[in-house]
């Protein structure tokens, strides 16, 4: 009686794990909010120092995630960012920041 007893508990413990059930999230694919909030606080840190160069590189980056999830508001953002892609002046890249901030 023991022996079947353990071996229905070791049966009960084991079969979730072995049908898939570890208890581990699934990845899911960020959410268009996600990304905003991201590509936001990123633009943030242009409008704050006004610098540019590799940094940019991650907006770009995120852009382009944008794009395919909400591509609506990339377009609605998307004069403003070729601009903040190509000026070198920082006020110029601060200005165009912060319109894309507000626009999103």
């Amino acid at each position: 009686m023991k022996t079947l007893f353990a071996l229905l508990a070791c049966l009960f413990l084991i079969s979730p794990l072995a049908s898939g059930c570890s208890g581990e999230e699934t990845p899911q694919a960020s959410s268009a909010d996600e990304i905003i909030s991201g590509f936001k606080d990123n633009l943030k840190v242009v409008v704050d120092t006004g610098e540019g160069g590799s940094g940019l590189d991650l907006l770009r980056s995120q852009y382009e995630l944008l794009q395919q999830q909400a591509p609506e508001k990339a377009k609605a953002v998307e004069q403003d960012f070729q601009k903040l892609m190509t000026t070198s002046k920082p006020d110029e890249r601060k200005s165009a920041a912060t319109k894309i901030m507000n626009a999103l």
